[in-house]
């Protein structure tokens, strides 16, 4: 008998508007962030940052931090407002 594997889910978050308007920007724009598993790590993420338009094999930039439950989504939408205050002001 083979062993289910185990899936791990990302925490619920609910983005406020501002947070919305942000990851919105990033997505019409080419700025692809992505929150990314760490393999063989329960409630470890990184995130991986590609800007421009998608090109097959690309290398992803990945943050330096490992983030847990508790700081993975804020600091996603913190990243997605940094690139959109860089280009909108």
């Amino acid at each position: 008998m083979a062993k289910k594997k185990k899936s791990y889910k990302l925490p619920d978050y609910l983005p406020s508007e501002e947070e919305n308007k942000a990851y919105f920007y990033c997505v019409r724009n080419d700025i692809r962030i992505s929150i990314l598993g760490i393999n063989g790590e329960h409630d470890k993420w990184k995130i991986g940052i590609n800007v421009g338009p998608y090109i097959k094999g690309e290398k992803i930039n990945y943050s330096p931090h490992i983030y847990d439950r508790d700081t993975i989504y804020q600091s996603y939408y913190e990243m997605c407002k940094y690139y959109y205050d860089k280009r909108t002001r």
